[in-house]
């Protein structure tokens, strides 16, 4: 279309770009003489009355979220839609880790109100989430995509309106195959857990700048390494608090059962501030070594059981022994024999501290157990012998001549004092305490 012309009462201003699912214009509504955005829908799907009927349907469930974080539809006029003119860049990373997650609250708050209309966006990506001048988080094209399935039932990838309909446009189909969840690769039918798996990814990107399973030069490429990779969560930037790498590991979980249930839970997470760290500091005292490094991280948890059976008060044996198995990182191997000393389960039972070797180098690495990946400290090389405060909170380790401290979530490297040289566990050496100062 050219300047001038109109569909019904909107006037076409200027064209602002084209996609998959067709051109989108800047015009004026003459009637409330305001700016919109209308995007003509391609022939194919504008001449279908059956799947135009049911457009409109889906429309007028999506012009009724009104909600600020979400671009609103103001109605479908002759092949075209009509929406709210967004001004703003597109969203895109990285940024620093504060922005982040304000952006990412955002993003999960307006797919919150859209799931809940029980409407799932399918296609969410960053060329779909505009940045307003003052910071809103605008979501896109909420609906487009499933309203062109033809049904649950018979979801592929051929009938993605991003493949589908710019077959010529190599990077537009990459975008969106960047962000297809496992099972929307599979051409199996999706629900709301397909945008969980895309808001995932938008998350990581945000903070890293990168794709969290990189991009392949054909959709082939991309979707393989999305089925078969796992992420790497070791390059989030170290000021990355854990719930929020927490979240970023749920919501890319292979399995859909086994991934973030509700994108209601990403808001509540990202609305809380990550616990404080202890605020006393371990000190140096003479004393027999920390107890818990006699034992096994499988003992460990059997003593754990066992005391909190005596507390009870019953005669309950309680359960037995845990044990399980924890894969090492990719990439490494053992730092030493002795992983009674060097794998210490956290006071609460939650995560799990361990000194493992990368590339002849070992650093401090954190396994949360309800996690399947574990990822390192920053600047903890050559760490030995880590201890837990009471609080879970920091985790105490040895480097050479020094006690040093960190946060469980990372960030910055307090060294404590110089240590004299140690002598072996259980021989009565140094060790250390936690303790607070009043």
């Amino acid at each position: 279309m050219s300047p001038q012309q109109s569909i019904a009462h909107y006037r076409i201003v200027a064209k602002l770009g084209e996609g998959g699912m067709g051109a989108v214009y800047r015009a004026t509504d003459t009637r409330l003489n305001r700016d919109v955005a209308i995007k003509i829908l391609p022939p194919a799907f504008a001449e279908d009355v059956a799947r135009m009927a049911r457009f409109e349907r889906e429309a007028q469930v999506l012009a009724s979220l009104n909600h600020p974080n979400i671009a609103a539809i103001y109605g479908v006029e002759q092949g075209a839609i009509v929406m709210e003119l967004v001004e703003g860049a597109d969203l895109a990373g990285p940024v620093p880790v504060d922005t982040a997650i304000d952006y990412a609250r955002q993003i999960a708050t307006g797919l919150e109100a859209a799931h809940e209309k029980g409407i799932v966006h399918r296609d969410l990506k960053p060329a779909n989430i505009k940045v307003t001048p003052d910071g809103v988080i605008k979501l896109l094209d909420f609906g487009l995509a499933k309203a062109t399935d033809e049904s649950a039932s018979t979801v592929n990838l051929t009938q993605s309106p991003t493949i589908s309909m710019a077959m010529t446009q190599a990077g537009a189909i990459l975008g969106t195959a960047a962000y297809m969840s496992p099972e929307q690769a599979r051409g199996k039918p999706v629900d709301r857990r397909a945008d969980i798996w895309a808001y995932g990814i938008i998350l990581y990107e945000l903070l890293t700048g990168r794709h969290p399973y990189g991009t392949g030069e054909t959709v082939t490429d991309t979707l393989a390494a999305i089925v078969l990779k796992e992420p790497d969560l070791t390059a989030l930037p170290a000021e990355t608090p854990a719930h929020v790498r927490r979240l970023i590991e749920r919501c890319l979980r292979k399995d859909p059962k086994m991934r973030l249930r509700d994108i209601g839970e990403a808001r509540v997470l990202l609305g809380e501030a990550e616990p404080a760290a202890a605020a006393g500091a371990p000190s140096p005292i003479k004393r027999a070594w920390l107890p818990w490094t006699a034992a096994g991280v499988g003992l460990a948890l059997a003593a754990l059981a066992g005391i909190a059976w005596m507390r009870s008060g019953t005669t309950d044996p309680g359960p037995g022994t845990i044990r399980f198995s924890v894969p090492l990182p990719p990439g490494t191997s053992f730092s030493s024999a002795n992983s009674a000393t060097e794998w210490v389960p956290s006071p609460d039972g939650r995560n799990l501290a361990m000194i493992v070797s990368e590339n002849g180098k070992s650093s401090l690495w954190v396994r949360p157990l309800a996690a399947t990946a574990a990822h390192r400290l920053d600047k903890t090389e050559d760490a030995t012998y880590p201890f837990w405060s009471p609080d879970g909170q920091s985790i105490g380790f040895f480097t050479n001549d020094k006690l040093k401290r960190i946060a469980v979530s990372g960030g910055d490297v307090s060294t404590l004092c110089a240590v004299s040289a140690r002598t072996p566990i259980g021989s009565g050496g140094e060790g250390a305490a936690w303790s607070k100062v009043s």
